[in-house]
């Protein structure tokens, strides 16, 4: 029955505000003439409600600090953020930079890569062919394109 009663006290306090539905109301005034606990509740609820209303206002002179910190925080919200982005960007930057050097190791001191020995297929023709002028080359250029090897 405990579950019952807790949404029967939601749909009281609820009911004080008129947000009930018709039939959230009837299953509240059902629960009620059978439950003595929660009549009393919605007794209380509404005799502390119309207390409440019946009050008159009273001016309020603070000041609300906990509005003031929260507009604080909004506006730093997108700077932090922002400064955040910026941050990983220059890592990035420098992360890919620093990723091309070895370190210790400039450019100049790297020793050129031996070329590769010609082919036993080719039997010597590519030598041959970087040994040739270009103007050789072309020259003896058929008429179909590429270049003919003797």
């Amino acid at each position: 029955m405990q579950g019952h009663c807790d949404r029967a006290r939601q749909w009281a306090s609820t009911a004080v505000d008129g947000e009930l539905s018709t039939f959230e109301n009837a299953l509240l005034s059902d629960h009620l003439e059978r439950c003595e606990a929660c009549r009393d509740f919605n007794r209380d609820v509404n005799g502390l409600t119309a207390t409440l209303r019946a009050a008159p206002l009273v001016p309020f002179e603070g000041v609300v600090i906990g509005r003031v910190r929260r507009h604080v925080r909004l506006r730093l919200a997108p700077a932090v953020a922002a400064m955040a982005i910026a941050a990983v960007g220059l890592g990035s930057v420098l992360a890919s930079t620093q990723l091309n050097r070895a370190p210790g190791i400039q450019p100049a001191e790297l020793a050129p890569l031996p070329a590769p020995a010609d082919f036993a297929l080719n039997q010597g023709r590519s030598e041959k062919l970087k040994n040739r002028s270009f103007r050789l080359l072309v020259a003896g250029v058929p008429s179909h394109p590429g270049p003919t090897l003797p």
